[in-house]
């Protein structure tokens, strides 16, 4: 195992005290074993509100892909698109390396002040730079926070970009030295694309390779 699930979690809680973070945590929305044994990532940017009676501190979800398992207690938008994501990239979704950048729970992102969204990225760095190994090919991001730490752990360029057929919204695909692909989506829990006819033929074009 490239990373020890003990250390983190406590490394987790030793920011978690000292920034003041008070609505819990998680890094993985599938079980830790998942690590190392997949080559697809989704990556979103740090968890919402949670199902009523979730623990909302846990470093992973051993139950299975959480989109999956709370798709009918779920108070996040996100998941029917998590899940609408996965048919389209024919996968299930216990296939896809699931979790966010960073591992705090909060509302809206906003509600962090600056020192909490430098610190969150900053641990959420820690563990991707460790997970993220040659085996993993496709890594979908959600927005420019996400993409931001991702592309900077696997040196990637900028390969292609599309509008998204929404709006002036762009769609974005990165590229390594070693091939893996990095693409970045829209905020799902915001913008449904994989519900919206027009954003179809884009998302075919920016996954051309992985449909």
């Amino acid at each position: 195992m490239m990373i020890d699930k003990d250390d983190y979690v406590e490394k987790i809680q030793e920011y978690e005290k000292q920034y003041t973070f008070t609505d819990g945590y998680k890094i993985l929305y599938c079980p830790w074993s998942s690590i190392g044994n997949l080559n697809t990532a989704f990556i979103s940017l740090n968890p919402g509100k949670s199902p009523i009676n979730a623990d909302l501190k846990t470093i992973s979800d051993e139950r299975g892909n959480s989109y999956e398992v709370e798709k009918f207690t779920t108070q996040s938008p996100l998941t029917d698109q998590f899940l609408r994501l996965s048919s389209f990239i024919k996968l299930k979704p216990n296939q896809i390396l699931t979790g966010v950048a960073c591992p705090f729970r909060g509302d809206r992102w906003n509600d962090f002040n600056s020192s909490q969204k430098e610190a969150g990225l900053n641990i959420g760095k820690i563990f991707w730079s460790k997970v993220l190994d040659e085996k993993i090919k496709l890594i979908i991001t959600l927005g420019n926070e996400t993409t931001k730490l991702i592309t900077e752990i696997k040196d990637s360029k900028l390969e292609k970009e599309i509008n998204s057929g929404w709006g002036n919204y762009n769609l974005k695909r990165y590229t390594d030295s070693k091939n893996t692909k990095i693409i970045q989506l829209l905020h799902l829990s915001t913008f449904k694309l994989f519900s919206r006819p027009k954003c179809i033929t884009p998302l075919k074009e920016i996954f051309e390779d992985f449909i």
